[in-house]
């Protein structure tokens, strides 16, 4: 068991950035950077999802009372009230479902188990963290998996196309089984963050005044305050919940199982081969994703180097999702 213990982790966010390309694998789970540019996106992902912790983890009307208590004091004003937002507005939509978190923040290892021959592997081990283990009022056990999107996840959109071959479900299921629990399904739990951004002053050179001297209403003369801010982030969500957000149950029957089975040991083979290789070949077709250049782009074009501490970070854990993990590549 101990040997299990110290072999390195897959997660679905290292399979996800090998299958993208090798050579960002490389830079992010084997030289072990990360780039400064993620640092805000980061933040604010984990100042949510620490209140959607607490939010599960609550009861009744204290639920979004803890929830909000979870943000940071000292945090930047304009995230705190995106966040406030958001967690006031997931409380209005959900605090009467009947689904109840059994365990919340479940954090697995698991053998990664060669398909073809069942035998685990002696290379690496499955990791990863379920968000909540729940039970609905048919007395269903549910994987509830929380994801963040600015993508439009109305019924029927490209989003949830995308979920229903999602790998890293297949992975939460081989480790709450692992556990004890025999899922029935994965309820996505999907919150769409709002476009919206703090309104800004005109600036002077922009300004149109009425005959009286006076600028005209449209005229912005200071910038919206973050009180303001979370009042209109409120009322905008208040007024469509749907648009953000949304509930959709995928399961996952053993042919899938074995599906995302086959995929993950591909993977594995391809990270160890380059490895052993040590050959880690670009993938060019994902250097821009999604309008957004790769960060490490500068470092593959021989423009940037990974020690530059004003573009990356060393990392201490490759894998901040989980406890610390000595042995990470």
């Amino acid at each position: 068991m101990e040997e299990k213990e110290q072999l390195p982790l897959l997660t679905a966010s290292r399979l996800r950035d090998a299958r993208a390309c090798q050579r960002r694998h490389k830079h992010r789970y084997i030289d072990r950077y990360a780039p400064l540019e993620d640092v805000g996106p980061l933040r604010f992902g984990q100042m949510f999802h620490r209140g959607l912790e607490a939010w599960w983890k609550g009861a009744g009307d204290e639920r979004l009372l803890a929830a909000l208590d979870t943000i940071p004091p000292t945090a930047d004003p304009f995230e705190k009230a995106m966040v406030r937002a958001l967690l006031t507005g997931y409380d209005s939509r959900w605090s009467d479902s009947p689904i109840k978190a059994i365990v919340v923040e479940h954090e697995f290892r698991v053998p990664l188990i060669n398909p073809e021959t069942a035998a685990p592997s002696r290379t690496w081990q499955l990791g990863g963290k379920c968000d909540v283990i729940a039970e609905d009022e048919h007395s269903r056990v549910l994987l509830v998996e929380h994801k963040t999107t600015i993508d439009d996840i109305t019924p029927g959109s490209d989003y949830w196309k995308r979920l229903k071959l999602d790998g890293q479900v297949s992975i939460y299921f081989q480790g709450a089984r692992a556990a004890g629990y025999e899922i029935a399904a994965c309820l996505y739990d999907v919150i769409r963050k709002p476009l919206l951004r703090p309104f800004k002053a005109t600036p002077k050179e922009n300004w149109r005044y009425k005959k009286d001297g006076t600028p005209y209403a449209d005229i912005r003369t200071e910038d919206e305050t973050a009180d303001a801010y979370f009042i209109r982030l409120c009322e905008a969500i208040a007024e469509d919940p749907v648009r953000y957000y949304a509930r959709g149950e995928v399961v996952r029957l053993e042919a899938e199982m074995d599906e995302a089975s086959f995929d993950i040991w591909n993977t594995a083979l391809q990270i160890r081969a380059g490895m052993v290789a040590n050959r880690y070949p670009r993938n060019t077709d994902s250097c821009v994703m999604w309008g957004r250049t790769c960060a490490f782009f500068g470092v593959c074009s021989g423009e940037q180097r990974l020690d530059d501490s004003l573009l990356f970070r060393k990392l201490d854990n490759v894998h901040p999702e989980l406890s610390v993990v000595t042995n990470a590549t």
